[in-house]
């Protein structure tokens, strides 16, 4: 048979990395002239660009006379645009942040003509074990990607991708790179290339990319597949598209194999499997921000629609956009310029304001609007569809420091963390403000029990005795230096931190120690130094103090960590660098975790810093959440004895990926750790294992080439040290983990853990006292023409059973609501229990993430029966309340 190479041009458009985003928009305002002009004269007859609709969205931005021969080019299937708003990574980045990155990049590409309904992938660092489901969701069934895939995984390069759910896709392995086509530009002979391109393929339509980063057209290409071919008889190229690679594929497709799991092996390309930890203040910021946008933005939205105050979809999309441009994977990863991470940050910056400010908006708008707002009281709202009953921490601004507090009848008991005295006077140089002018600003810690989505009212009543509603007997003795709960025991002794699980009566020694190593690595990569000098610190230089209470207590403790000041002084085996810290542990009455709080001013370079957890825990696999669920993977790789003899471009070693947590349990006992922006972990140990948390790497170097652990050439641009001195990281960076100990492992109570844990309360004070509580306060605001209720509830999901919510937002092309749950485990569910609607509803559907509606599948009820759950399955609801 006579095989066929589908000649496919394109380019790879890198949005950021040693250039910014705006350095290469002027390349890209000529490309896509250049495009438009080879498309028009017949030169080409398709091209690619990228699968990212962010940098049409740019162009488009400067060149609107042009969007009307894009859209017949697109639409005419010559220029293919899309599914992608930007080229996400995939392994640190949040399910619904990619969700949102393809319905932005496919409702843009739609409008233009039709967005591109492939799975493009040409340079993410790994595949996510869930994309075949996310991208199926979206009527996409066909994928290409470069990296990640290795020969002891699959051999081929055409496959069936699958997820645990049965989501297929038809997949493609470019394994020779997204440029291996640009020989057929440069290289006159055709005997090599094929050798190359035909190995381990068992179609007779075989992919040749011609494209690189930021790569012009090549306008030769019809001459160069003419001169190719004439030195042929059994083989062909065409100039092609992967429409017609994939056709020809289906057409010879007999028993394909089939892949599941990630991919994220390095034996044909470099995966980076450590730039987790590159750039933390990126990665911290950006966990933050999909947090509130996910959890806080579009619950809040969707709350105050319902109460009258319209949806603004274009503003929650501004700031999505923003964010998803920090997901390009070479941005998520944190390997670029110093220039281009000022850049990236500074969107950062923008997207936290936009959406810290979104939140006080609406939770003030909505508050002062209620029915019977009284002075002092507190509003607090609810943004997940479920009860939660905790304690909370607030600050209140009031005139004396002797209050009650009640909720409806129910007075509630509470501890004052914290109070500091203010004034409101206008300020002046010499004079003192009034007495009168004063004010207290008082923090406190309270249990309350909130109804699901929605807010509720808690009244401030002055000059009232505080009475104490937990019973002496409840209340532990005060020790010093030492916390607990009805869980747990901290104690801080000569410096250690040691845990008492009450439960089981287990002792965990020195729970909590921080280590530092040398890293000869770059922004790519952690490379353990030829000659390492690795520390492992207790707390033992820390001056300790204790703020005890009925329903939160912590321990501080302040001290410095000495450490090499440089790669030199690691050699020297000298330590001058003193890196302050202060690390705060906490516990909370009725909640089974150890919050820990820690800030590190560094001022070392060349180093990794990690937190390490005496977890003891007899296994050889971790879980991690991922995008939709949750992954098992080995402590030790099984490729890690032999990588270098196989060839393979970077060392296998035990250091993953997660987004919220990483899990060990073995038959007595689970330890789990939650974090806020820590993204990578290795679990050590050799019978009994910890847990590793990456809390930062400190590196100089873009790229450097021979790294121990990726020899060859240098990552990123191979030609010329880049010095990042802003990725030394020599500032103040601030870390949150929270770490559950027991005796069972339930990875949907682990999510619903997390939430509780991640996701804070927004809350809003009547008062005039103070005008900084947030920026805008400080602003007048017209109340709503019209009441809303003193206390609301939306959709209750509390007795949904194991399966864990993910988004409730409002749908983007109709007037309902959105919401979605998975099921994070390998096992099917009978039943994932009910939704309860609490306004009166119109219709509701289960639908995909695509949110296309089907009339014959509408049900009218209150009540909404999830139903069965494959494994690993995506459930999406859409509401429509009357």
């Amino acid at each position: 048979m006579k095989t066929k190479i589908h000649v496919i041009a394109h380019t790879h458009w890198d949005y950021e990395w040693y250039f910014t985003s705006s350095e290469s928009f002027i390349q890209l305002c000529y490309h896509i002239d250049e495009v438009i002009k080879a498309l028009e004269d017949g030169v080409l007859d398709y091209y690619m660009l990228d699968g990212q609709m962010s940098i049409v969205e740019d162009y488009l931005e400067v060149h609107p006379d042009k969007q009307q021969i894009l859209q017949s080019l697109i639409a005419a299937g010559k220029l293919k645009v899309g599914p992608w708003y930007t080229q996400s990574d995939q392994m640190i980045i949040r399910g619904e942040s990619l969700v949102r990155n393809l319905q932005l990049g496919i409702e843009s590409g739609d409008a233009l003509g039709g967005a591109d309904r492939l799975g493009y992938i040409p340079d993410a660092f790994g595949q996510s074990i869930d994309m075949p489901k996310i991208f199926s969701q979206f009527a996409i069934d066909k994928a290409v990607f470069w990296r990640g895939l290795s020969s002891d995984q699959l051999n081929t390069r055409e496959f069936y991708w699958q997820s645990e759910d049965g989501s297929n896709l038809l997949t493609y392995n470019i394994k020779d790179g997204y440029f291996v086509g640009v020989q057929l530009i440069e290289v006159d002979y055709a005997k090599p290339l094929l050798e190359q391109i035909k190995q381990n393929t068992t179609s007779s339509h075989i992919a040749l990319p011609v494209g690189g980063d930021q790569r012009y057209v090549d306008f030769n290409l019809k001459e160069r597949i003419a001169h190719y071919n004439e030195q042929l008889t059994d083989d062909h190229f065409i100039e092609s598209n992967y429409d017609h690679l994939f056709a020809g594929i289906e057409k010879e497709a007999k028993d394909l194999p089939t892949v599941q799991g990630e991919l994220l092996n390095a034996e044909v390309s470099k995966i980076h499997r450590s730039i987790y930890s590159s750039r933390y203040d990126h990665k911290y910021l950006n966990d933050k921000i999909e947090r509130r946008l996910i959890f806080q933005i579009e619950p809040l939205m969707s709350l105050a629609d319902q109460l009258g105050i319209p949806y603004k979809q274009a503003l929650i999309d501004k700031i999505w956009k923003l964010t998803l441009r920090n997901h390009a994977h070479d941005s998520a990863g944190g390997c670029n310029s110093d220039k281009t991470n000022q850049a990236i940050l500074q969107r950062f910056i923008e997207a936290d304001q936009l959406s810290y400010s979104v939140v006080d908006y609406l939770t003030r708008k909505i508050s002062e609007s209620r029915n019977n707002v009284k002075n002092n009281q507190v509003t607090i709202f609810n943004t997940l569809p479920i009860i939660r009953e905790q304690v909370i921490t607030i600050a209140l601004s009031l005139p004396e420091t002797s209050f009650s507090i009640y909720h409806g009848e129910q007075k509630l008991d509470y501890d004052i963390r914290n109070i500091t005295k203010h004034s409101n006077a206008p300020i002046r140089k010499t004079i003192d403000p009034a007495p009168a002018s004063y004010y207290y600003e008082i923090e406190i810690a309270l249990p309350v029990k909130l109804q699901p989505l929605g807010y509720e009212v808690l009244d401030i009543v002055l000059e009232e005795d505080r009475m104490e509603t937990v019973p002496a007997s409840e209340k532990q003795e005060v020790t010093p230096n030492t916390i607990e709960n009805e869980y747990y025991q901290v104690q801080v002794k000569n410096g250690s931190v040691h845990v008492l699980d009450k439960e089981s009566n287990t002792l965990y020694p020195n729970f909590l120690l921080v280590e530092d190593a040398g890293d000869d690595g770059d922004n790519y990569d952690y490379s353990q130094p030829e000659n390492d000098w690795k520390l492992q610190f207790k707390f033992d230089t820390a001056s300790v103090s204790s703020n005890p209470g009925t329903w939160k207590s912590t321990l501080k403790l302040n001290g410095n960590f000495v450490v090499p000041k440089n790669q030199h002084e690691r050699e020297q085996g000298t330590a001058t660098a003193l890196i302050p810290y202060t690390c705060t542990i906490g516990l909370e009455a009725h909640k089974q975790a150890v919050d820990i709080h820690l800030k590190i001013n560094n001022q070392a370079m060349d180093h990794r810093m990690r937190l390490l957890i005496n977890g003891g825990v007899n296994t050889e696999e971790s879980i991690a959440d991922t995008p939709f669920g949750t992954i098992s993977r080995p402590v030790t790789d099984p490729n890690f004895k032999h990588w270098l003899e196989k060839g393979w471009k970077e060392e296998p070693t035990g250091i993953y990926p997660m987004l919220s947590f990483v899990q060990l349990h073995d038959q007595q006992k689970s330890v789990t750790a939650f974090t806020k922006g820590i993204k990578e972990y290795e679990i050590i140990g050799s019978k009994e294992k910890d847990i590793a948390l990456t809390l930062f790497r400190a590196v100089g170097y873009l790229g450097k080439p021979d790294l121990k652990r990726r020899p060859g050439v240098a990552s990123g641009n191979q030609f010329k040290y880049i010095e990042t001195p802003d990725s030394q990281l020599l500032k103040s960076l601030t870390f949150k983990v929270s770490v559950r100990i027991g005796r069972t492992c339930n990875q949907a109570c682990a999510f619903a853990d997390y939430q509780k844990y991640a996701m804070s309360i927004p809350y809003y004070q009547q008062q005039s006292l103070n005008q900084f509580t947030n920026t805008l306060k400080y602003f007048v605001m017209q109340p709503l023409p019209f009441q809303v209720p003193e206390t609301y509830s939306l959709v209750d999901a509390t007795n949904v059973k194991q399966v864990v919510f993910s988004s409730c937002k409002k749908a983007r092309q109709s007037k309902g609501m959105i919401l979605r749950f998975f099921n994070p485990t390998n096992q099917a569910m009978e039943d994932g229990g009910e939704l309860t609607c609490k306004e009166n509803v119109r219709f509701w559907q289960f639908t995909t993430m695509e949110e296309k509606l089907d009339k014959s599948n509408q049900r009218s009820s209150q009540t909404i029966h999830l139903g069965s759950f494959k494994p690993k399955e995506v459930k999406t609801i859409y509401i429509e309340f009357k």
